[in-house]
């Protein structure tokens, strides 16, 4: 068996891993156009930052595809497939076979069609070249920053920025992170990064980017305002990356369109993370959840089948994790339920104390969890997240969720009770010990995770 994966990061990785847990002498080959070994994405703002080293980005040792018999090709763009002839053409290179072809390219920045974009000293936040070339101008003297965007990317890019030591400005259209918070989620994430030091601007897009000798040295607004900067990021959204697709007669339409196998138009071509429109849970139908942990769960099942395996793929929903002025924010789900514009009637529940930072939303529809905001708090977060993953019917306790109080406790006790009783772990043929592992409820461990009353609590829940 003969399998081409294209792309280089958190589906590849779970491709592989779950593609040699069933076939272990398939020839495998990775086709990936960033010119280095797979690395964490999420974490190159912390390497801008100064908070890590480029070695702790790996995000599998340097030897792991050796290890697992895979055949690299780094710095290596493909350019075109072949569906029927089952051949992949790499740039500059002859032609690869498949049998098995997993499409995982990831998501791509949307560039604005701004004047003056293509200039020297004007960069996205993606890829481990951005962070190097953001700090190879931070060295060059650059001592102001715009962002232009206000979503997670440009967060993350502000953040790091900032705390490099360079003055920050981002550029807003409407609210920050305005596709996954609310409004009063998003006023709360500005008065965190103002509190940073970030000075935000909402409201005004951009006219242009102006410059001298073809380098970037100011920002012009369209009201006619100035802003002088030495960097701009351009962080104004994503989209997955239909390049290698668009008019080929795969189905698209946020992304690839996926079964619940991970397959496509065609059942031996597989598609995984950021650019796979896969099934989202609390919404129902095909979305595109772009993180990090869905796209290596996706590109896990998309390796099973790729190897022969039927197991189908659950479902994701959307959660996006920040923290600004080392306070928390999680959003899940549909947070934001005016922003889905799909008609259906939704019901919220609202815990929030704004003194402490502390805001808190649930999302209902039909006495079913479908989303959720935690900001400053995340006692029961993850809880909440494995209710709207399972689509537990929750009526029975949802105005008991956000007070922490006893009717909530004990439904979760029961649900736990449930899932650990009489279930067992099969250790793995590798291992010593063959005896089934049987699980079991204790009731006494279970009593002493109860917290402890916390003040904020007696806040009203709207």
């Amino acid at each position: 068996m003969r399998y081409v994966i294209i792309g280089n990061s958190a589906a590849a990785v779970g491709a592989v891993e779950s593609i040699r847990e069933v076939d272990r002498v398939g020839d495998i080959m990775l086709i990936g156009d960033e010119p280095c070994h797979v690395y964490s994405r999420p974490m190159i703002a912390h390497f801008v930052a100064e908070d890590v080293g480029e070695d702790q980005l790996s995000y599998r040792p340097a030897n792991f595809y050796q290890q697992m018999g895979v055949q690299t090709k780094y710095g290596c763009k493909a350019v075109g497939i072949d569906f029927i002839g089952q051949k992949v053409s790499p740039e500059n290179e002859a032609q690869v076979e498949f049998d098995r072809l997993l499409i995982c390219t990831g998501s791509t920045v949307t560039m604005p069609n701004l004047k003056g974009i293509e200039m020297e000293g004007v960069i996205t936040f993606q890829k481990m070249a951005d962070a190097h070339y953001v700090k190879e101008q931070l060295l060059s003297g650059a001592s102001k920053v715009v962002v232009i965007g206000g979503g997670f990317i440009g967060l993350r890019a502000a953040q790091s920025l900032r705390e490099a030591g360079v003055d920050v400005v981002m550029l807003v259209r409407s609210r920050v992170m305005r596709r996954v918070l609310d409004v009063e989620g998003s006023a709360m994430a500005e008065s965190l990064l103002q509190k940073e030091g970030i000075e935000i601007i909402k409201g005004h897009g951009v006219r242009e980017i102006k410059g001298e000798n073809d380098r970037v040295t100011a920002v012009v607004l369209d009201n006619g305002s100035v802003i002088p900067c030495g960097l701009v990021v351009v962080a104004t959204g994503v989209a997955p990356n239909l390049e290698l697709v668009t008019n080929s007669g795969l189905k698209t339409n946020r992304g690839i369109v996926v079964n619940e196998y991970m397959q496509t138009t065609y059942s031996n071509v597989f598609a995984a993370g950021d650019v796979a429109e896969t099934y989202d849970i609390p919404r129902g139908h095909g979305f595109t959840n772009a993180n990090w942990p869905n796209a290596h769960e996706q590109g896990r099942i998309a390796g099973l089948n790729m190897a022969g395996k039927r197991v189908p793929y659950q479902g994701s929903i959307s959660m996006n994790v920040i923290s600004i002025a080392s306070v928390p924010i999680v959003s899940m789900g549909i947070a934001d339920p005016e922003a889905e514009d799909d008609g259906l009637k939704y019901e919220t529940k609202v815990r929030k104390n704004i003194e402490q930072n502390i805001y808190q939303k649930l999302v209902f529809k039909d006495n079913y969890l479908k989303g959720a905001i935690f900001v400053g708090d995340l006692g029961y977060c993850g809880a909440v997240r494995d209710l709207i993953k399972a689509q537990t019917l929750v009526g029975i306790v949802k105005n008991s969720i956000l007070s922490e109080g006893y009717q909530f406790y004990s439904f979760l006790r029961k649900q736990r009770q449930i899932k650990l009783e009489s279930s067992f772990i099969q250790w793995p043929e590798t291992y010593t010990l063959q005896t089934p592992y049987l699980k079991s409820f204790n009731e006494e461990s279970w009593t002493e995770r109860e917290r402890g009353e916390r003040k904020w609590r007696n806040q009203e829940v709207i």
